[in-house]
Order: C-alpha cells, then structure tokens, then sequence
C-alpha cells in the first residue's frame, strides 16, 4: 500500500536529479539551446553564470522567436507565421526566464508538486544560496507512487 503521507512530506532534494544536468551559460548561443533541447527528452534548460543561477531557457518560449512580439494577434501568427525569424537572438540571455519558480531542497514533495501543477511546470529548477542544486522533474514525483 503506497503511504501517501511519507511521498507528501518527503524532501526534494531525496528525489530531485543532481547529475548530469545541461546548463547553458547567458551568452551560449540560442542554437545552442535549440539543438540540446531538440536532442534530449528536455524541455528546460538552466542558465547558470559564475555559479549563480539567472534563469531557464523553456521550449515554449523559443516559439517566441518566430512570432513578431509587436502584433501577437491570432490572425497575424496564422498568416505570417515566420514574422518573427528577422529577429533572431544571438545569445541565451535574450530568450531566457528571469521571472523564476523553483524549489528548495527541503521543500516537501507535496509542496513541490503544488507549485508544477499551479504554474504547469514539468520541471523546476532546485535552488540553495543561489546556486542550482537539482531539478525536481513532475515524472521523477509522480513515480514515488509506485516505488517501494
């Protein structure tokens, strides 16, 4: 039987992946970032500087580059759907969150999983003193209910 007060109240960082983590730098190239979330099972990527984290680069949001930010009517984008490829980002730091949702690594996984599913996240960055310690990914929670 899955005792679902232990999964509610056990910690992040006892789940979140601490290995192997891609992590772009601000002034990687956003082709950089397209072709490792284009390659991978991804759909976030970290941007760290000097340690510190800034931000992700989130697939949705490349979507961006190809929509003209000054007309982002429904009639436009199904018209012109390449509008936006004259504005083509240089570097990660033009494309990337700053606005971040993350965790920290004693956040319970009931509070993990509240602020995925309210901000529809399938992953999040776990962040102590600044500095990316993890990503807690939706997929890595929701099998804490059938590992015994």
């Amino acid at each position: 039987m899955v005792d679902m007060k232990k999964i509610r109240q056990t910690p992040v960082k006892d789940v979140m992946r601490k290995k192997n983590i891609k992590k772009l730098k601000p002034t990687d190239k956003v082709g950089t970032a397209i072709k490792w979330l284009c390659t991978s099972e991804l759909s976030m990527l970290p941007v760290i500087d000097g340690g510190n984290y800034l931000g992700e680069v989130v697939e949705a949001d490349l979507l961006k580059i190809v929509i003209d930010p000054r007309d982002m009517s429904t009639r436009q984008i199904m018209s012109e759907p390449m509008l936006g490829m004259s504005f083509f980002p240089e570097s990660v730091r033009h494309v990337m969150r700053t606005h971040n949702v993350y965790l920290s690594p004693d956040d319970t996984l009931r509070s993990a999983a509240k602020k995925m599913y309210m901000v529809k996240a399938g992953v999040l960055p776990v962040i102590e003193g600044g500095k990316l310690v993890g990503l807690l990914y939706a997929d890595d929670v929701i099998a804490r209910l059938v590992k015994k």
